[in-house]
């Protein structure tokens, strides 16, 4: 994780910094994770919601066969950033 998603999230409460936590975890498999939706397929960076108030942007690196989570911010935040994808 990127230094400022982990000092984004120290900032949450304990709960949800571990609901947040356990959806980061389910990006072992990227592919088969839930809510994800790719946001730039020659990059391999994608968005994850989690439940409907967080998303967490990151980028898939398959030759290294890493993930790396690039940002965290409210589903709020992440639209107005990234545009509404509908």
């Amino acid at each position: 994780m990127e230094r400022g998603v982990i000092k984004t999230l120290e900032k949450y409460p304990e709960k949800i910094r571990e609901h947040i936590f356990i959806h980061i975890c389910k990006l072992e498999d990227p592919y088969n994770a839930p809510d994800v939706e790719c946001l730039h397929p020659k990059v391999q960076v994608y968005r994850m919601h989690i439940g409907r108030t967080y998303t967490v942007i990151f980028k898939i690196h398959k030759e290294l066969n890493i993930v790396v989570v690039l940002d965290l911010m409210t589903i709020e935040q992440a639209h107005k950033r990234y545009g509404r994808y509908n």
